[in-house]
């Protein structure tokens, strides 16, 4: 598809099943030859005992990845790479933006108990956090008994505006992810230069990556 079409893509997530038979979330990047340059593993696999609730464990199936997704699309630039839970956990970003990172992209697959709280929020929280874009790809939402994805895929600008979403549905979102603006938003809140080194550690130097 990739080929034909020209373009780059990032493939969503499927199961893996490495040679030894662990299987990893994984998510697919390729060029516009259909050449595959990286292959992201989800990192943190989603584990929860909520008293008298929900008892959900990934790693009952999942092995979680071991290393922080950065990938160069030539011409465009970098792209920081996670999977749904990944989301939530804020040093991979920063790592990946202060290693160049315009973009961080994240397909995922939110339920409508989560995705009404903290979808919206975490996007916009990590492009905020890092002054890039975030790209938020969800399933769109089936009717009952299979999965109730919240849908809702959407783009957020370094400053945190919504610049493109959808809703529930099956869509296409479209953005022009401008350089210019992340300029803009780093010269006007210059969190990037203004950050203590000499108190606290620069994660962006401390990262696995394949």
């Amino acid at each position: 598809m990739a080929q034909d079409a020209g373009v780059f893509i990032i493939g969503g997530s499927a199961p893996e099943c490495d040679e030894s038979g662990k299987i990893y979330n994984t998510s697919a990047v390729y060029s516009p030859e259909g050449k595959l340059l990286a292959s992201h593993r989800k990192m943190h696999l989603f584990d929860i005992d909520v008293p008298g609730g929900m008892s959900f464990h990934e790693s009952d199936t999942l092995s979680p990845g071991n290393n922080i997704t950065i990938v160069n699309l030539e011409g465009y630039g970098k792209i920081g790479l996670g999977i749904c839970y990944d989301m939530r956990f804020a040093e991979p970003s920063t790592i990946a933006a202060r290693q160049g990172a315009f973009a961080l992209v994240y397909p995922s697959a939110f339920n409508t108990t989560t995705g009404p709280l903290h979808w919206e929020l975490l996007g916009r929280s990590r492009a905020i956090d890092n002054q890039v874009y975030t790209i938020l790809c969800s399933q769109s939402r089936a009717p009952p008994p299979s999965y109730p994805a919240w849908g809702y895929s959407m783009i957020s600008d370094p400053m945190g505006r919504v610049v493109a979403g959808t809703k529930e549905h099956d869509d296409i979102i479209y953005a022009t992810l401008e350089p210019g603006i992340i300029k803009e938003t780093r010269l006007a809140i210059p969190i990037t230069s203004q950050r203590r080194h000499d108190v606290y550690p620069d994660i962006g130097q401390l990262v696995r990556t394949p």
